[in-house]
């Protein structure tokens, strides 16, 4: 409406430095078109507005408004949809791998729990250090504990790491947990190791110090008297030997 306006007579119709006016708004179709390209950036906004200053200052600023809620409103929304969907992808990836892990995991178990049926020759449900370093002397259990990731390279240490309840036999969840713990490099069992004799540690010092304690109060029980010395030699003969390097 406003190029028609401004293009009231046949002179300026004709005239050369009005060619971009007409090119561009001279109809419906090619305004909403260029306004579209000003819009998505198929042409400078500005080579727009200055066609647009033979006009009055209403369109101009008309001009600019639409420029404004269409740049910071209509693209900014569609970015949104566009990150919000890639966030919801990103989301479901995460959930997947989650699912993926855990299943990982039960496979695990499930065929370390073949392994233990294999091993436990009485089919008791429990494994003895006997039938333990009996089974790991097979080559064969050998190579399929490698693949599990699992480093058995001392059936003793191992024994006496999944023996948590220092029982003498390892029951099948014992079994499962710890190996579940253990799966790795060699440092795995290393580390455990480690763990293990710290623990051993803080209970014969836990020991020292009640006995170091009722001797302070006077409630030391009748008979000879203990030493620290004794009382660790006494904690050592319950370490299993597999343990005392």
């Amino acid at each position: 409406a406003g190029t028609l306006e401004y293009l009231d007579t046949t002179d300026k119709w004709s005239k050369p430095e009005n060619q971009e006016l007409i090119d561009w708004f001279s109809s419906l179709d090619k305004s909403v078109l260029n306004l579209y390209m000003s819009m998505s950036g198929g042409r400078d906004w500005g080579d727009y507005y200055d066609v647009l200053e033979k006009l009055s200052l209403s369109y101009r600023l008309a001009f600019l408004i639409f420029l404004t809620f269409a740049i910071l409103a209509v693209i900014n929304i569609v970015t949104g949809i566009f990150v919000e969907s890639a966030h919801q992808c990103n989301q479901a990836d995460r959930e997947t791998m989650v699912q993926e892990e855990l299943a990982m995991k039960e496979t695990y178990r499930q065929r370390m729990r073949c392994v233990f049926e294999e091993i436990d020759n009485d089919g008791t449900g429990r494994l003895s250090l006997e039938e333990f370093e009996k089974k790991l002397d097979d080559e064969r259990v050998i190579a399929y504990f490698d693949t599990l990731k699992l480093d058995v390279s001392d059936a003793r240490k191992l024994f006496t790491l999944l023996d948590f309840d220092r029982s003498g036999e390892i029951d099948v969840d014992e079994f499962l947990n710890g190996c579940q713990k253990l799966k790795g490099e060699s440092r795995a069992l290393d580390l455990a190791m480690l763990s293990y004799e710290v623990r051993w540690i803080s209970e014969v010092m836990a020991n020292v110090n009640k006995h170091m304690l009722d001797r302070s109060c006077g409630t030391q029980p009748h008979g000879p008297a203990r030493t620290v010395t004794s009382i660790s030699e006494q904690d050592s003969q319950t370490r299993p030997p597999s343990v005392l390097y």
